[in-house]
């Protein structure tokens, strides 16, 4: 069967997460990012430019299961 698009978006959880931390990885579609609170966020990055292992940056989040899609980099390093 066909996917269509909104079966596509439907991956995505409505609303946003904002998390502040320390870039672990950045690579490729590829992320992690280890909040302040000591948690290991991994994250989809299609779209945005890498980001350099050791940035602190705040980025805008939406749940892709099970991972978190990159809406917006706040504050980069």
């Amino acid at each position: 069967m066909a996917e269509n698009k909104t079966e596509r978006f439907d991956l995505l959880e409505p609303g946003t997460h904002v998390f502040t931390g320390t870039v672990k990885v950045w690579r490729g579609d590829y992320g992690e990012l280890l909040t302040d609170s000591g948690v290991t966020v991994p994250l989809t990055t299609q779209g945005h430019p890498p980001m350099r292992e050791g940035a602190r940056v705040t980025l805008v989040t939406r749940k892709f299961r099970p991972l978190f899609q990159v809406e917006k980099v706040i504050k980069p390093d």
